[in-house]
């Protein structure tokens, strides 16, 4: 079965998960599970503040992380049938 909008945002899908795979790379497990538990279980970081790490270090995170996500180029909107 022919899928247009993952052939056309292939290259997107590609540079989304090495992005963050390089993120995470960096981090401990601990880390791991509180962003999993904050976007898959819709916890907040303040949960996480002093118990899995400093609240200093965890916002630093936070602000990196945005600085990645924000540099990938999205793909343009489109409507498919």
């Amino acid at each position: 079965m022919n899928n247009d909008y993952r052939h056309e945002n292939e290259d997107f899908i590609k540079t989304v998960k090495t992005t963050l795979d390089e993120f995470s790379c960096k981090l401990s497990p601990e880390l791991k599970d509180m962003y999993v538990a904050k976007y898959r279980d819709n916890k907040p970081f303040i949960e996480f503040y002093n118990v899995v790490a400093p609240t200093g270090y965890i916002m630093a995170l936070n602000k990196e992380l945005n600085a990645l996500v924000s540099k990938i180029e999205r793909p343009k909107q489109r409507l498919y049938a």
